[in-house]
């Protein structure tokens, strides 16, 4: 199966979906823990070079263990972005993201009280990229997401993804 030439095709605006999974990485205030996530979204491409995308993403059961001290840290968001691609060549499109959060996050920890939270401003999310065309409806992409700090936890979430986007 090879690449499909880009230019080749004539563009045809419409929906897609998006589901991509990966390695994430949640800073909190000056600690940093890894773990895996995904994200699973619908999108419209209005032309070749201008999308928007709405996705859920989910970094659960984080965990960090020292002795009997536990965290425990959980955060699903769903963030609405534009996405602006610029075609390096047919089968090679970077692309840069940015858009707005929301979301709930939870943090316990043993021997202390529950932290719990729901927001809905405040925070962004912003990203770049690179899609690889393979067929009329099916690309390859790979990502770098950050979601910006929460003011209440000093929370930031940071996956680099890789997946699918299929054009319906």
């Amino acid at each position: 199966m090879g690449c499909l030439s880009v230019s080749a095709q004539e563009f045809k605006p419409g929906f897609y979906g998006v589901a991509n999974g990966g390695k994430s990485t949640i800073t909190l205030g000056t600690s940093k823990i890894e773990g895996n996530g995904y994200q699973l979204g619908a999108g419209y491409e209005f032309t070749k070079n201008l999308a928007a995308e709405l996705t859920y993403g989910s970094a659960l059961g984080f965990g960090l263990t020292s002795g009997s001290n536990s965290v425990k840290y959980d955060m699903s968001v769903m963030h609405i972005s534009a996405i602006a691609k610029l075609p390096v060549s047919e089968s090679f499109i970077p692309y840069v993201s940015f858009g707005r959060v929301t979301g709930t996050e939870s943090l316990s920890a043993t021997g202390s009280s529950t932290y719990s939270a729901a927001y809905s401003g405040g925070r962004y999310v912003y990203g770049v990229g690179v899609e690889i065309p393979f067929e009329s409806r099916i690309s390859f992409r790979v990502q770098s997401v950050t979601t910006t700090s929460s003011s209440t936890t000093s929370s930031k979430i940071s996956m680099v993804t890789g997946g699918f986007i299929f054009r319906f």
